[in-house]
């Protein structure tokens, strides 16, 4: 699982949604892609977080090779007012509660 936040300017915010729609629809295009999404946080507008899931780390390696994908890291770092260091968690197991 990955996670990455950043925090856009108002001024940024349209480029930036168009900009992240662009990498989700691609990114779940790929075959090793599982779960792809972006989310504003809602105590804190123009703050995004970043949730995917990959079927192994040979699909994270493939993401991460795509042009489109370090184009999109290196513009999203543009338009961001801050931004965190991308996360990669590696998660053993999952279990849902009863």
């Amino acid at each position: 699982m990955i996670t990455a936040k950043a925090t856009v300017i108002e001024e940024n915010r349209d480029a930036y949604l168009k900009l992240c729609a662009l990498q989700v629809e691609n990114s779940r295009l790929e075959a090793g892609c599982l779960d792809y999404g972006f989310y504003e946080d809602a105590m804190a507008p123009g703050t995004f977080i970043f949730v995917e899931r990959w079927r192994d780390q040979a699909a994270l390696d493939f993401h991460f090779a795509q042009r489109y994908c370090l184009d999109f890291i290196r513009a999203v770092r543009k338009l961001s007012r801050a931004a965190s260091p991308i996360e990669i968690h590696h998660v053993t197991e999952t279990t849902t509660p009863s």
